[in-house]
């Protein structure tokens, strides 16, 4: 698992797959909850790409799908569980699609959007 924002062939290249890029995307606060902004919604997305190496693209598509689906189990059953703390709030998955016939390489992509409120008079630490 890599976290960071370099998602470059290059980079991407030094990674032997499977591998799992994390990229924190975009962070906002569409609405402010109350006046004077005391509390406010913050939204972020992450993006996780998920690269695969198979014998063929076949093979590696799957090993894909079965790494993507086991990531979202793991986000979904460890977050949004406690009031006041990142919730999962929804997600889209844009599966690889073949290009060339000697393709051995796939790489899925998963973007989660998370959600908080956080109290500006009083955060935590």
């Amino acid at each position: 698992i890599v976290y960071g924002y370099d998602i470059s062939s290059s980079m991407a290249s030094r990674i032997r797959p499977p591998s799992i890029h994390v990229v924190l995307k975009e962070s906002s606060s569409p609405a402010f909850s109350a006046l004077s902004g005391s509390k406010t919604e913050q939204e972020y997305s992450v993006v996780v790409y998920v690269t695969t190496r198979g014998t063929n693209y076949k093979d590696a598509y799957r090993l894909g799908l079965s790494i993507i689906g086991e990531v979202f189990d793991e986000l979904y059953t460890n977050t949004g569980l406690n009031g006041g703390v990142d919730s999962l709030i929804g997600y889209n998955t844009i599966y690889d699609s073949k290009m060339d016939d000697d393709e051995v390489i796939c790489v899925h992509m998963m973007t989660l959007t998370y959600m908080k409120r956080v109290d500006m008079l009083r955060r935590e630490a």
